[in-house]
């Protein structure tokens, strides 16, 4: 007996595949056909999942950073992929669960020196708010304009 080809082998590799292919039935080529049409979505799927910038888009984000040298929060949020927006703030009071802040929002991340500076300055606001006749009106960091502006008595409600 001969030894075959490599032109022979190759069409005994092809005809054995035609042959297995003409030998499936109806039910398994449905079946082959279900697997794959499980398979494709689920692959697209997993990929979207491991994915780091698409899964930014579809999830929103949370975070809050505490300092123990602060009395603020650096709260870090954004909502289903927009920008993230950035706040610092400082309890004011509390009731029972309940508790009130007073917060600066910025569309950008603070560097330390204006999340020392900010916070700084909501401490004062939020003792002026407690006693308005003992502490001096709070001014923006950096400037000489006023925080608080007093409503005269005719516009307050």
């Amino acid at each position: 007996m001969t030894e075959p080809t490599s032109a022979e082998e190759r069409v005994g590799q092809v005809g054995g595949i035609v042959k297995l292919v003409s030998s499936l039935t109806l039910t398994q080529v449905l079946v082959i056909a279900l697997l794959v049409m499980i398979a494709i979505p689920t692959y697209i799927a997993w990929r979207v999942i491991n994915d780091a910038s698409m899964l930014t888009k579809f999830t929103s984000h949370y975070e809050e950073i505490s300092s123990d040298k602060l009395p603020c929060t650096l709260r870090i949020a954004s909502l289903r992929g927009g920008g993230e927006s950035f706040s610092i703030s400082t309890g004011l009071s509390a009731q029972g669960s309940d508790r009130w802040t007073l917060a600066v929002l910025m569309n950008r991340r603070p560097n330390e020196t204006e999340l020392q500076t900010y916070c700084e300055t909501l401490q004062i606001l939020v003792d002026h708010i407690r006693r308005p006749t003992v502490v001096p009106p709070p001014t923006f960091p950096n400037s000489d304009v006023p925080l608080v502006w007093p409503y005269p008595p005719a516009e307050q409600l």
